[in-house]
C-alpha cells in the first residue's frame, strides 16, 4: 500500500480543491439505472453469488481514477493511495443489525471473488468475526429489499472523508432488461461530475462483457 503525497503548489485541482473544502463544503450523490442484463445471466450461468461479484465491479471502477483514492495521512497532508478496498456491509441474520468488513482489492476477479466469499461465509457461521481494517478503504452498502431512485448520506464528524461511498439497490426487470440503481456519493473537493461519468461508463463495460473481466 502505497500514499502519494500531492504537491499543491503545482497541483492543476488546488483552486477547486480548496473551494469545495473550505468555502463550499460539500458532498454530492448521483444515481444512475444500469443495465446488467448480461452480468445477470453470466452470473446465472457461472453460478457466481451477485454480491461479491458487483462489489469487485465498483471495487475495478473505483479503483481506476485518483481522484476516488484521496484522503490525508497522518500529518494531515492530501494524497491518494495506489490502490483502495472495499468495507462493505453484512446483516446479522439473527439481529438485523448491519456489521462491516474488509477485503483488500485484487485486479484478478476470481481470487477478490474466493477472498470475499470466505469472509461473507464465515461472518454468516460466527458474528463475532471480523477483518483487518486498511486506512485505504471506500464504503460499500447494498439495499437488496427495494429499489430505489436516489440515495443520500449525511456526513457529520470533525474529519473530512474523502473517500467516495457506493450503494446499489434491488435489481428489477424492464423491457426485457435487468436494471439496478447504483450510487456514488463523493466529496466534490475531490471529484466532479465529469469523474463520476468516469465511473458509471466503467460499471457500463463490466457489466456488458463481463466474459472479458471476470475470469
Amino acid at each position: 500500500m502505497c500514499f502519494n503525497i500531492i504537491d499543491m503548489n503545482t497541483w492543476e485541482r488546488k483552486d477547486c480543491f480548496n473551494h469545495f473544502f473550505n468555502n463550499a463544503k460539500c458532498t454530492y450523490s448521483i444515481t444512475a439505472n444500469v443495465d446488467i442484463t448480461n452480468l445477470y445471466n453470466y452470473i446465472k450461468t457461472n453460478k457466481l453469488r451477485f454480491y461479491p461479484t458487483f462489489t469487485w465491479i465498483v471495487s475495478r471502477a473505483i479503483n481506476n481514477h485518483q481522484e476516488f483514492k484521496m484522503a490525508f495521512d497522518e500529518d494531515g497532508r492530501l494524497g491518494f493511495f495506489d490502490e483502495i478496498g472495499p468495507s462493505y456491509s453484512v446483516l446479522n441474520d439473527k439481529t438485523k443489525v448491519m456489521a462491516d468488513l474488509y477485503t483488500s482489492f485484487n485486479n484478478i476477479f476470481l481470487n477478490f471473488y474466493e477472498d470475499i466469499s470466505n469472509s461473507l461465509d464465515t461472518y454468516k457461521k460466527n458474528t463475532n468475526f471480523t477483518t483487518q481494517f486498511q486506512n485505504n478503504f471506500f464504503i460499500v452498502s447494498c439495499l437488496p429489499w427495494f429499489s430505489y431512485t436516489s440515495f443520500n448520506v449525511n456526513n457529520e464528524g470533525s474529519t473530512p472523508f474523502l473517500f467516495p461511498m457506493v450503494t446499489w439497490g434491488k435489481f428489477f426487470e424492464e423491457d426485457d432488461k435487468v436494471i439496478i440503481p447504483l450510487t456514488i456519493q463523493v466529496h466534490h473537493a475531490v471529484a466532479d461530475g465529469y469523474h463520476c461519468s468516469l465511473f458509471f461508463s466503467d460499471i457500463a463495460k463490466i457489466v456488458s462483457n463481463p466474459e472479458l473481466y471476470l475470469k
